[in-house]
């Protein structure tokens, strides 16, 4: 029997523990979602990589934002770039990629201009604002292989306990073998 009362005095104190966790504050749905594209933009003549970033409000509100331009330095935005299946780290002989790495423990100070948007609800060209990504900025993508890259941002950058990470679709770059045609 004694070596039950600390079982019972455990489950005692553990249950009024669960009405506690069941309230605590949930995070809130996305009103946004990400789909990069290199519709305008893809590979340059000088072998960079620039992609389209889309955010469209999928909320029934009009979203105000502010968004640094270039989107390279936008607090919120991370990029996922993997090499062959490995993920690739930013190349720090890059200034840009010093720069972002340098700020990480500030509160994402932009490095470029900041803009405000004003995105209607329900998409389309008045409900989607979408901003350039120059993917070489940061990484070497120059070696023949396949490269797969992931956007992520963050509905509240600044207020970590209310952000919720959207993920974006994945883009796939093939840089082809010298000598040889890139895949259309």
């Amino acid at each position: 029997m004694k070596n039950l009362v600390p079982y019972f005095l455990i489950l005692l104190f553990a249950m009024p523990m669960v009405p506690l966790n069941a309230q605590a504050t949930e995070k809130p749905v996305p009103r946004f979602t990400l789909t990069i594209t290199a519709n305008k933009g893809g590979m340059d003549a000088l072998g960079r990589y620039v992609l389209e970033v889309i955010e469209t409000n999928i909320s029934n509100e009009v979203l105000h934002e502010a968004q640094c331009a270039p989107l390279t330095f936008e607090a919120g935005i991370k990029v996922s770039v993997v090499y062959n299946g490995i993920p690739l780290e930013m190349d720090q002989t890059r200034p840009a990629a010093q720069m972002i790495t340098n700020d990480k423990d500030s509160k994402g100070h932009c490095h470029g201009r900041i803009f405000l948007h004003e995105i209607k609800p329900g998409g389309g060209p008045d409900g989607a604002f979408d901003g350039i990504l120059n993917l070489s900025l940061l990484y070497n993508m120059s070696k023949p292989g396949t490269y797969e890259v992931t956007v992520f941002k963050e509905t509240f950058p600044h207020n970590p306990e209310k952000s919720v990470t959207v993920k974006s679709n994945t883009l796939t770059i093939v840089v082809p073998e010298a000598g040889a045609e890139a895949p259309k």
